[in-house]
Parts: C-alpha cells; sequence; structure tokens
C-alpha cells in the first residue's frame, strides 16, 4: 500500500471526515488527497457520503455477505493530455477494468511500485520523464520487466516504432486512435501475455 494511502486510513480510523477536514491532518494538497481517496473507494477501502456541499469519508467496514467481485484488469494510463486520460478511461469503463492514471513519467514509476498494474498504456512525448526512459526504468527490474506495455504516440515514423521495439514494448498505437481498437489491444497483449508466462 502507498504511504500516501496509509496516511489517509490512519485519518478516517479516527472516524468520518469530511474532505476538507482530512486535507488538513495529511501531507498533500486537496487535489492529492482526493485522488487517492478516490483509489481506496475503488479498492473498496473507503466509502464516502455526499452531504451538502461536502463529500464525508469514512472507511469501508467487511460485509461477509457481499459476494467477492472477479479480479479487476490494472490498467495503468500515463498521458499529460487530460482529454486522452478520459477518453481512455470511459472507453474502458471499470466493470472488468480498475484504472490508475498517472501525468508524467516520474509519477507513472511511483504507481507501478505501488499498485503492480497488469498493464501499462503509455504517451511518449511527456514532462519530467518521458516513456521511452519509463520502460528502460522499467526493464532494469526484474518484478516490473515483464509488464506489459502499450505505447501511445504522434509519432509515427517507422525510426520512431523501431526504437520502441528495441525497449522490448509489447504494442504501439498512433495518435489520433480509435479506443474500441486500444481496448481490443489491451486484451490481445493480455492474453499474449499469459500465454507466454504459460509457456516459460
Amino acid at each position: 500500500m502507498h504511504w500516501r494511502e496509509k496516511e489517509l486510513i490512519n485519518v478516517l480510523e479516527e472516524g468520518r471526515s469530511t474532505t476538507s477536514d482530512v486535507v488538513k491532518k495529511v501531507h498533500m494538497c486537496k487535489v492529492t488527497a482526493l485522488k487517492y481517496l478516490e483509489g481506496l473507494k475503488t479498492k473498496g477501502k473507503v466509502n464516502c457520503e455526499i452531504i451538502g456541499p461536502s463529500k464525508v469519508w469514512f472507511l469501508q467496514k467487511n460485509d461477509i455477505s457481499i459476494v467477492p467481485r472477479a479480479k479487476k484488469v490494472k490498467v495503468l494510463i500515463v498521458d499529460d493530455d487530460e482529454n486522452v486520460l478520459t477518453i481512455i478511461r470511459e472507453s474502458l469503463g471499470h466493470e472488468h477494468f480498475e484504472i490508475f492514471e498517472a501525468e508524467n513519467g516520474k509519477e507513472a514509476l511511483g504507481m507501478v511500485f505501488s499498485y503492480s498494474p497488469d498493464i501499462l498504456v503509455m504517451d511518449i512525448m511527456m514532462p519530467h520523464m518521458d516513456g521511452y526512459e519509463v520502460c528502460k526504468e522499467l526493464k532494469k527490474h526484474g518484478h516490473t520487466k515483464s509488464i506489459p506495455i502499450i505505447l501511445l504516440s504522434a509519432k509515427s515514423s517507422v525510426n520512431d516504432k523501431l526504437k520502441a521495439m528495441d525497449l522490448d514494448i509489447n504494442d504501439y498505437m498512433v495518435k489520433p486512435f480509435d479506443p474500441r481498437e486500444l481496448k481490443a489491444r489491451i486484451k490481445m497483449v493480455l492474453n499474449r501475455s499469459t500465454f507466454a508466462e504459460v509457456n516459460t
């Protein structure tokens, strides 16, 4: 569990709190706190109620009467364009996918080590650390080098595609792209990776 998640859970163990009250007690801004609270909500760790203009957060108590849900595929989407993040998030939906988002390569690395995604869908041209650098870093570590990666890029030259292939990425899509095709490619790459694991 990420240290920010632990900090938020520790605060909520003290009782129900509005977003503003939570932010006063943690070492993060409101936007970051909300991002991790929503992530914890997706994981079933916390929940919230809308009371007037405020969100009141509280720990989600385990209910043994709830039927366990099928395991969702964890997808980390990395892009500095909010529109692209929204398009991919909405096209995948949350029925079969658990979606995490990062806005640059540096943030993406931290989330990979925190959430262990099943697949990355990543832009190449980003601030702080580009997609190529993220790929190189992930390939250095035994527990991340086999994570499937689909690169998205406005770069369409053969040289760019060859550079990506040299980094052992699984697929390359040129922007603009059809979200339906991306979803199909995610499934195809995951099926291929599962087959490879079984036969190694």
